[in-house]
């Protein structure tokens, strides 16, 4: 195939040659910052979503400390089972995806993904709250509905010498609202107690996702690091040949078996320097 690599502007007013080498090099640099920065995307709409569900229970906790305002409560109700649905949903995309965003930066290293495979199983095992979690998805596809009871609660503390009330606000699972066996996972509906505190399970699932976010990270480093310094290489040369103006650069192939046809052609410059995600990307160091 008589083709042509070439580095361009987004409106193609400048371009810069490239040879077979660079462009499998940069195309694969990309893929693996693109599949790391998924990673970090997927948690991060997991943590955005917990916090949506603490934003709608605070928000219903002092609706009903006040007793007041009944419709906006049964309006708030679906808002945070939809957050929760929606939560469920992200963890999922997260924990299905994990494994394969990993082995697309580590194809050749099947010890570390072995290793991440078995950290997973391990969270499972040793996590009522990951593998209730995990079931809840299944449920809440079908069914829709994951909390079915909410607890308000007051309490006097003594506070700069004076007493101040201070509310609690829970919701919960009902195991009696999921159904049989036939409806839930049955091995994990045997170890679900009556009633399953929402804020106290999302949290502890957090942990585990958490430490699975970091170990994935961190086996990703070294490819990360690598990556970014080639695109970042190729970005500075052209932004040093042409300028600051033309920082949003593209790679190209075109191929002139087809009368000069953009076979493949990919933006490289969103993916340096991108201070979005530069903490999510550190948490994972000791």
């Amino acid at each position: 195939m008589d083709s042509e690599f070439y580095l361009t502007s987004r409106n193609q007013e400048k371009s810069l040659p490239l040879n077979d080498e660079q462009f499998r090099e940069l195309k694969r640099s990309r893929k693996r910052l693109s599949l790391i920065y998924a990673i970090v995307h997927k948690f991060r709409l997991v943590k955005c979503n917990f916090a949506l569900i603490e934003k709608q229970m605070a928000q219903l906790g002092v609706l009903y400390a006040s007793h007041r305002d009944v419709a906006r409560i049964e309006e708030l109700k679906p808002q945070l089972n939809a957050a929760i649905n929606n939560y469920i949903l992200s963890a999922r995309i997260f924990t299905s995806q994990l494994k394969r965003h990993v082995q697309g930066c580590l194809p050749l290293e099947r010890d570390l993904i072995r290793e991440l495979s078995d950290a997973m199983d391990e969270e499972y095992q040793r996590s009522f709250a990951y593998r209730f979690v995990d079931a809840l998805y299944d449920y809440v596809t079908y069914y829709g509905l994951s909390c079915h009871a909410f607890q308000s609660r007051s309490t006097l503390i003594e506070e700069n010498g004076e007493q101040v009330r201070r509310y609690d606000f829970h919701a919960y699972v009902e195991r009696d609202f999921i159904g049989g066996p036939a409806d839930f996972r049955a091995s994990i509906l045997a170890e679900t107690p009556e009633r399953v505190d929402i804020r106290a399970l999302l949290t502890e699932f957090n942990t585990s996702l958490s430490r699975l976010h970091d170990m994935a990270i961190n086996m990703t480093k070294e490819v990360f690091d690598q990556s970014h310094d080639t695109i970042s290489e190729f970005v500075n040369v052209f932004i040093g040949q042409f300028g600051a103006q033309y920082a949003n650069v593209f790679v190209v192939h075109k191929t002139r078996a087809f009368g000069d046809k953009v076979y493949d052609r990919f933006p490289i410059s969103m993916y340096v320097n991108n201070h979005n995600l530069s903490d999510d990307l550190m948490c994972g160091e000791q």
